[in-house]
C-alpha cells in the first residue's frame, strides 16, 4: 500500500501533528476501490471536498474497512485543518465530530478536535476528547502535554502537573514545558487550601478567610460584566464556567510574579487580589473596574484569539471600564509636544513586563484614548468588523484598514488632534 504525503493540523498551542492516508487494495470490491482511488488523487491534489466525496462513497460500499475509513476520516481532518487556519473552528469541530463517528479507534481527530475546543475555550469538551485521545495513543506526547494546558485552563492544577511531569519524565528537555511546570508549582503553593464557588457564568478559587461578602461582590460584579460587555460588543459571550482566582495582595504578588502597580490581570484566568498590602478590602468602584477590564480580555480573546494587537487589546479593556478623564488628556497631549508617545506598531506586542511602571502607564492611557476615539467614531460595528477581521489572522494594521478606513498613521493624528478637544471640553 502506498502512503499519500500527510497534511499537518494545527493545535490551539501552535502544537503541528502530521496524519496520512493509503490506498485500498481492490480486494474490497472493484467500486469501491475505484472510489478509493479518485479520493486518494484527490487527496493529493489537496481537493478535500472531492476527496471526501469518492471515499464516503468508497465507505458506503466497504463500512468495515479499516483503510476507507481511515481514508474518509483523514480527509475530514484536512479539510477541518483548512478551516482551522482560517480561523473557522467551530466548522472545523464540526467536521471532525463526522470524522470521529467514522473512524472512533482513531486517536488522530480526538486530539485534533480537543485543540480546536481549547481554542474555543469550550474546555471541558477539549478535556474529555483529549483524554480519549490518550486512551488510545498514550505516547504521543505533544497531546498528552496539549491534555495539560486543558487541565490547566479547568483550573485542575494537580491534574495538570500530573501530566506535563509525565511528559518531562520521557522529554526532559520539551521546549517550553520548564516554563509550564515552574509557573503552576508557583499557583499551587499558594492556592493549595483555596476554596470554591461559582454562578451562572464564573467559578472562582478564593483565599482562605475571604469572607462571603466579599465573594458575593466578586461574583455580581463578574455577572454584571457579562451582561454589560457582551451587550457592548453585540452579544459576545465565551463559554462557561470562566475561570477566576481571588488572592489577597501579598498571594497575588508570589502567583504571579507581577509588581506592585499591576491591580489584576487575565492569563487565560482571571486574576485578582481583593485584599490589598495593608490588608484593607478593596473598594467597590475599584473593584468594579478591575473585573470590568479583566473580563474584557476574556471576550476578546473569546472573539479573535490571539491576533489582536496589546493597544487594542487594552484599549477595549479601559474603554469598558474607565471614561477618559481630563487628566488622561493633559498627560497625554504633553507627552506629544515632548515625543514621547508611542507609535502603535510599538504597541502591537504586551508590555506588561516590558516597559517601567511610568512608561507602562503612559502606554496604558495611550490605547484608552485611541480605543476610545475608535468607538465614538466607528461605534460597536466598526470595532466588530475590526475584531472579526483580526479573528480570521488578518495583520493588525491591514484589519484596521480594512473596518474603519484608517492606518496607523491617520488614527495617531486624528488621536492627537482630539487631545486638544478633551482637554478643552473637560476644563
Amino acid at each position: 500500500m502506498r502512503k499519500l504525503p500527510g497534511y499537518r493540523w494545527c493545535l490551539a498551542s501552535l502544537l503541528l501533528i502530521g496524519v496520512c492516508a493509503v490506498a485500498v487494495p481492490t480486494s474490497v470490491g472493484q467500486d469501491a476501490a475505484e472510489f478509493n482511488s479518485e479520493g486518494v488523487a484527490s487527496y493529493s491534489k489537496k481537493k478535500w471536498d472531492d476527496a471526501i466525496q469518492s471515499f464516503a462513497q468508497a465507505y458506503n460500499l466497504a463500512p468495515e474497512n479499516e483503510i476507507v475509513r481511515r481514508n474518509l476520516c483523514n480527509a475530514y481532518q484536512a479539510q477541518a485543518n483548512e478551516l482551522a487556519l482560517a480561523s473557522d473552528f467551530q466548522t472545523a469541530v464540526d467536521l471532525l465530530l463526522t470524522a470521529i463517528s467514522v473512524d472512533p479507534r482513531n486517536a488522530s481527530p480526538l486530539a485534533q478536535i480537543g485543540s480546536y475546543y481549547l481554542r474555543l475555550d469550550m474546555v471541558q469538551d477539549a478535556v474529555y476528547r483529549l483524554e480519549e485521545s490518550v486512551e488510545l495513543d498514550a505516547n504521543n506526547m505533544d497531546v498528552q502535554e496539549l491534555l495539560g494546558d486543558a487541565y490547566y485552563k479547568s483550573n485542575d492544577l494537580p491534574s495538570a502537573l500530573a501530566q506535563w511531569e509525565l511528559v518531562r519524565e520521557v522529554q526532559p528537555s520539551r521546549p517550553g514545558l520548564a516554563d509550564k511546570l515552574e509557573k503552576a508549582y508557583r499557583e499551587e503553593q499558594v492556592e493549595y487550601n483555596f476554596g470554591k464557588a461559582e454562578s451562572a457564568h464564573f467559578r472562582i478559587s478564593f483565599a482562605p478567610g475571604t469572607s462571603g461578602g466579599d465573594l458575593s461582590r466578586v461574583l455580581q460584579v463578574l455577572e454584571r460584566a457579562y451582561r454589560d460587555i457582551g451587550r457592548k460588543l453585540g452579544g459576545a459571550y465565551p463559554p462557561t464556567p470562566i475561570q477566576v482566582i481571588v488572592y489577597t495582595a501579598d498571594d497575588f504578588a508570589k502567583a504571579t510574579n507581577l509588581d506592585d502597580h499591576v491591580g489584576a490581570v487575565y492569563d487565560g484566568k482571571i486574576r485578582v487580589p481583593i485584599v490589598d498590602k495593608a490588608g484593607l478590602t478593596i473598594d467597590q468602584g475599584e473593584l468594579q473596574r478591575r473585573l470590568y477590564h479583566e473580563y474584557t480580555h476574556v471576550v476578546v480573546r473569546f472573539w479573535a484569539g490571539n491576533n489582536v494587537p496589546w493597544w487594542l487589546n487594552e484599549g477595549l479593556a479601559e474603554t469598558f471600564s474607565n471614561d477618559v478623564t481630563r487628566e488622561d488628556s493633559m498627560l497625554l497631549r504633553d507627552a506629544n509636544a515632548a515625543g514621547l508617545l508611542f507609535s502603535l506598531d510599538q504597541l502591537e506586542e504586551s508590555q506588561l513586563r516590558k516597559l517601567d511602571p511610568e512608561s507602562l502607564h503612559l502606554a496604558y492611557r495611550q490605547a484608552h484614548v485611541t480605543v476610545s476615539f475608535l468607538w465614538n467614531r466607528y461605534g460597536h460595528r466598526g470595532v466588530s468588523l475590526l475584531l472579526e477581521s483580526l479573528s480570521q489572522g488578518t495583520a493588525h494594521e491591514d484589519a484596521l484598514v480594512s473596518s474603519c478606513r484608517i492606518d496607523y498613521a491617520g488614527l495617531q493624528r486624528e488621536v492627537i488632534k482630539s487631545l486638544g478637544r478633551m482637554v478643552s471640553s473637560a476644563g
